[in-house]
């Protein structure tokens, strides 16, 4: 970056600082970005607030100016994230607002987030320069290095130490839903790791998913496509052809459902550390009455006796829901089925390269694999779309 980019850079920075803009701010030559004000710059980095694709506050973050390529202040994704933390704020979502951190403008802005990181227990997700990505608890801090007591939420005997030298640091995440929930669960953290337990055999799985329903305990389902995006959640209903779940997200919140067939599960996880911490995740979320946001509903009930794919389909065609519908080939739709045949669907979906531009398309219901539904994202998208309050 040469010195005029950077003077731009910073004055963007400066003017979101001053007349509290929200912006986006991209990453190194990257297409990942933060979408937030700033609220503090020093002459190495600066620290905004961040939100998530569904309007809510999660946390903050430092970044060094090194780490940053351009600044996006004025665009139709700006445009499109303030109405839709408008409208979070509105509806009284849960997490509308964002973390606050009391500031010294004699000290850097690095020392004074690894020193409330440090005084307070609150763990932070850090970046080195070289991409090395940790999460940990800070034990100690100098003026040129600091040590964290770091954790791996998957597996908790990867817990460890390390040195990392400020000059070393590329950015850190503080303060957002996750890492408060794992300050409340540090002792979990450092507990002993017990032994993943899973199945992957046809009948197995389908025994276990029997045996879930009945106890209501949660597991962790792998799909056989995309095996990286697995799920969460307790069985709301199963039969010989399909399941659907009742998810929890990566805070331990209500996170929809998920109807899967059962020939495209790959894999069940029965115990691991990741499955202990999320449940500790839920048990917090209830005390504290954020288990799940106000427009939700997580007491539906399902009918395991008929074809649940057909009836799930035909229910979001009367009530307009959305839905994201992904199909044998592995590709994706986000939007409402408008009329239903024998074994097919035509759906209008939203075009994933043009958010402001739908798409139809007409497929056989025995292509779909699996049907996300009833959580935040369809909700809210239903009533941006469709003008409900």
């Amino acid at each position: 970056m040469n010195n005029y980019q950077s003077s731009e850079l910073i004055k963007n920075l400066h003017d979101s600082l001053q007349n509290h803009t929200l912006v986006n701010v991209i990453q190194g030559n990257s297409s990942i970005f933060y979408t937030g004000m700033v609220i503090a710059l020093d002459n190495q980095g600066v620290i905004l607030t961040t939100y998530t694709e569904d309007g809510l506050a999660n946390g903050l973050a430092y970044l060094t100016f090194e780490d940053i390529s351009d600044v996006d202040f004025y665009s139709e994704d700006i445009t499109k994230m303030e109405a839709r933390i408008g409208a979070a704020q509105k509806l009284d979502l849960i997490g509308t607002k964002p973390a606050e951190i009391k500031l010294n403008q004699k000290v850097d802005l690095l020392t004074q987030v690894l020193g409330n990181a440090f005084v307070y227990q609150q763990p932070i997700l850090l970046i080195k320069n070289n991409g090395t990505m940790m999460e940990g608890f800070v034990t100690s801090l100098g003026k040129r290095q600091v040590q964290l007591s770091t954790f791996d939420k998957f597996d908790s005997s990867n817990g460890g130490h390390a040195d990392v030298l400020k000059s070393e640091v590329r950015s850190i995440e503080f303060l957002g839903l996750e890492l408060n929930l794992l300050s409340k669960s540090k002792k979990l953290l450092l507990t002993n790791h017990i032994k993943t337990v899973e199945v992957n055999e046809q009948l197995q799985i389908y025994a276990s998913l029997q045996r879930a329903m009945e106890s209501g305990r949660r597991i962790i389902m792998i799909p056989k496509i995309n095996p990286e995006l697995f799920f969460i959640g307790q069985v709301k209903a199963v039969n010989a052809e399909a399941v659907i779940f009742s998810v929890v997200d990566m805070n331990g919140q209500f996170g929809g459902y998920e109807l899967i067939r059962l020939d495209e599960i790959g894999e069940l996880v029965l115990k691991s550390d990741y499955l202990r911490l999320i449940n500790h995740f839920v048990s917090l979320n209830l005390a504290n009455n954020t288990y799940k946001q106000p427009i939700l509903n997580d007491e539906r009930s399902f009918d395991d006796s008929v074809n649940m794919f057909e009836a799930l389909l035909n229910q979001a065609m009367v009530f307009k829901r959305f839905l994201r519908i992904k199909t044998k080939d592995g590709e994706s739709y986000f939007g409402v089925p408008f009329k239903i045949g024998s074994d097919r669907i035509s759906l209008r979906y939203i075009d994933k390269n043009n958010p402001y531009a739908t798409k139809r398309k007409r497929m056989n219901i025995s292509e779909i694999d699996e049907i996300a539904f009833d959580y935040l994202e369809a909700v809210l998208a239903r009533k941006r779309i469709m003008g409900i309050n």
